[in-house]
């Protein structure tokens, strides 16, 4: 019998990226908190791994993400903007988020944000739950 990877030793490397782009659609898609919602995912671009070294899984990941927002205003009359990551990497909490002004809804934007970047820092765990376990062969 040929081991090809005894105990788990050697580099293996998986590609994770349409599974990332479900991940956001599956999550992001209609997150609200306050009068704020992510009503789609516009763009999820950039390479995204789940990689076994040494019998250890670790990750790496650097994102472009957009997502369409939508702020729901009493009156009815609600506004409609964007939220962009220009760089989400797995070695970074605090990274730039870019959102549209939205009149009237500074502070409550500020908490959408914050909650925002919390469900964003999320994925990193889920990406190596759901696919360490692929990488790693019984010994």
């Amino acid at each position: 019998m040929v081991v090809l990877n005894p105990n788990n030793w050697h580099w293996v490397d998986k590609n994770t990226l349409p599974w990332t782009v479900q991940y956001f659609n599956d999550n992001f898609q209609n997150f609200k908190y306050q009068d704020f919602i992510i009503s789609s995912v516009i763009k999820v671009d950039g390479d995204s791994n789940v990689s076994q070294r040494k019998g250890k899984p670790i990750c790496y990941f650097d994102l472009q993400l957009e997502f369409a927002v939508r702020c729901e205003k009493e009156d009815g009359d609600d506004e409609e903007g964007k939220i962009v990551v220009p760089e989400f990497m797995h070695d970074e909490t605090d990274f730039e988020i870019k959102i549209d002004e939205f009149s009237g809804k500074k502070d409550q934007r500020n908490d959408f944000i914050n909650e925002f970047r919390s469900k964003l820092l999320q994925y990193q765990n889920d990406l190596i739950t759901e696919h360490s376990k692929d990488l790693q062969h019984d010994k």
